[in-house]
């Protein structure tokens, strides 16, 4: 996932009774499925970012060169009055809630060696939750994401291959009391994907995908399991002069969390998404808008999410690189 991903995961509403309770995993639910990077040149909410950007602007699986790297500042918004229901329909949240996400991401990328590149994501989130019972808001940090990137290169191969390996922490604390909003899931994180890509040598055109797996830790002051689960990107997209776009879709399918020594079958969350990007080239970077726009799921929100971002990149290679063919020809 290239540009900034903005992510989301959330806790999933199910079949906790008490009104009080329900309304509070209620507010987890949005609050965290807004939490979880995603995306090459978008944002995903099943996976954290996994591409550079030299990956949506040049198609190639290259990982960053050495001393090359790029760093990004988003702004993404979400609004929602319905979710996923266990069975996969839509349905309003409790009390007619309205929730609102509005989130800042700073992300940033380096080569550290030929075929080496580490990642990392900081958030601050503010979370509004309305109601006709009353409002609902938190602000601060939330979870902070870590990752490298291993390509053929550091072993003097070539195939379009590469492995990401991540990591998530809580950056805030995680509250037990339902009447106040969580900005992180509350637990660690930690995943693995393959990821690979085709680049048209006659168009300025790519296609690219990833596959991966997250080990979910238990949230020990919640005294539950969320589930490990499995995660899809599937992107195609192209440049053209300052113009970037690539419409991408991802899916991700978790298994059924574990409260307090009870299986909750009816809380797994699943979801699959669209989103489409655009990005032009704008003074020394490139901004780019993201829309995320969930088709169908289980225990997540339905908002569409909004993200727009600047990111500026060095030591890259020049977008659209002239191939041998290129210089036999003339």
């Amino acid at each position: 996932m290239d540009s900034v991903m903005i992510y989301s995961e959330s806790h999933s509403i199910g079949t906790l009774r008490a009104g009080w309770l329900r309304a509070a995993w209620a507010a987890a639910t949005m609050a965290l499925a807004l939490l979880a990077p995603g995306g090459l040149s978008a944002q995903a909410i099943c996976s954290a970012p996994h591409s550079s950007p030299a990956l949506a602007q040049s198609g190639s699986l290259s990982t960053l060169p050495p001393g090359g790297g790029w760093i990004q500042g988003s702004l993404f918004g979400q609004r929602s009055t319905r979710f996923f229901s266990p069975d996969g329909g839509r349905q309003s949240f409790l009390g007619d809630s309205e929730f609102l996400t509005r989130s800042v991401f700073f992300s940033g990328a380096v080569g550290v060696l030929q075929g080496l590149e580490v990642w990392a994501q900081v958030p601050l989130h503010r979370l509004t939750v309305e109601s006709a019972g009353g409002n609902s808001k938190s602000t601060g940090v939330g979870d902070i994401r870590l990752a490298a990137r291993i390509g053929p290169e550091i072993a003097g191969l070539d195939f379009p291959l590469a492995v990401r390996l991540g990591a998530k922490f809580p950056g805030s604390d995680f509250p037990v009391d339902a009447t106040v909003l969580p900005l992180t899931e509350g637990q660690r994180d930690w995943e693995i994907s393959l990821e690979s890509a085709h680049r048209s040598l006659q168009r300025p055109i790519y296609i690219m995908g990833w596959v991966g797996y997250r080990w979910r830790e238990e949230n020990v002051e919640a005294a539950r399991d969320p589930g490990d689960e499995v995660f899809g990107h599937l992107a195609f997209g192209g440049t053209r002069g300052k113009l970037s776009w690539e419409l991408a879709g991802d899916a991700l399918w978790g298994k059924a969390p574990l409260a307090q020594g009870f299986t909750l079958d009816g809380n797994a969350r699943r979801l699959i998404q669209i989103s489409p990007t655009a990005g032009w080239g704008v003074g020394p970077g490139r901004l780019e808008a993201t829309a995320q726009v969930p088709l169908w799921g289980k225990n997540l929100p339905v908002g569409t999410g909004i993200s727009v971002g600047y990111r500026l990149t060095w030591g890259l290679e020049p977008d659209n690189p002239p191939t041998l063919l290129d210089l036999l020809g003339g």
